[in-house]
């Protein structure tokens, strides 16, 4: 079994209760809206592959990133690959919010995230994230990429 790592960071407005999301311009999850992320490279800690993520991604730097979930993906095309997704949150951050080649960023109130144009496990998860509660979960996509066809999900008391 392949654990592939990935993070994946939503920028937090608590103040006006808004999340930064990024339309995928491109690659994996293309016309998705998503948080920033993406593969971590070999010779870079999770938190730093999150930090490298945001910047390329939303050209901007992350302050105070928090560990609030852990997600396992996996698909029936390849059951010996899992994504092994590290989520975080931050609520500060340096710079301007810019779009890039990939992704093009844009803020949601709480009540508007567009669940309809995101990941199909995204709607299990997400309030987790608006709510500061951390969880740990696995989904089993189809090989359309869209149907879910078992998930397991948890609030937890602490992430390793």
């Amino acid at each position: 079994m392949i654990r592939r790592l990935y993070s994946l960071v939503f920028i937090r407005d608590i103040l006006n209760r808004k999340v930064l999301l990024g339309f995928k311009k491109r690659g994996f999850g293309k016309f998705k809206w998503n948080g920033l992320g993406g593969k971590v490279h070999s010779d870079e800690s999770i938190i730093d592959g999150a930090r490298r993520e945001a910047k390329e991604e939303a050209c901007v730097e992350l302050e105070n990133l928090k560990y609030v979930g852990y997600l396992e993906f996996q698909f029936e095309y390849d059951m010996n690959d899992i994504m092994a997704t590290h989520v975080f949150c931050a609520d500060e951050y340096s710079g301007e919010i810019a779009e890039t080649e990939e992704i093009r960023p844009q803020w949601f109130d709480y009540d508007k995230v567009p669940f309809d144009k995101m990941w199909k496990d995204d709607k299990f998860w997400f309030h987790y994230i608006l709510s500061n509660k951390l969880f740990k979960g696995f989904f089993l996509f189809q090989s359309d990429q869209e149907t879910i066809t078992h998930y397991e999900l948890n609030e937890v008391d602490k992430l390793e």
